[in-house]
């Protein structure tokens, strides 16, 4: 793992809120490269911005999940079996793919 802490870092500038703060994120060699790849052919501004973009849709995509939940539980349902094959299908996912299993 390394620490790109000069260009990881959710640094306050244009754009991006005055309520951002600075933190530093620890990711494994490759992914940093990948990511600095993509920086370099404009893909993205920086990989401040390219991690700060992949936290708001996971955050996102959290909070859609959660939301999903807590209707099932409201209405003292879930959806049936058949239903989540169709997602599987749909999304591209096998159970072994799901959640919490990378």
């Amino acid at each position: 793992m390394v620490t790109d802490r000069a260009n990881s870092s959710l640094n306050p500038r244009p754009g991006a809120g005055a309520d951002a703060s600075r933190s530093s994120v620890s990711l494994p060699d490759d992914q940093i490269e990948q990511i600095r790849r993509l920086v370099a052919v404009g893909r993205a501004d920086s990989v401040s911005d390219y991690v700060t973009a992949a936290v708001a849709e996971r955050l996102e995509r959290d909070r859609s999940l959660t939301e999903l939940q807590d209707l099932f539980e409201r209405k003292g349902q879930a959806p049936g079996a058949e239903h989540l094959a169709w997602a599987r299908e749909v999304l591209g996912v096998n159970d072994d793919e799901g959640e919490g299993k990378k």
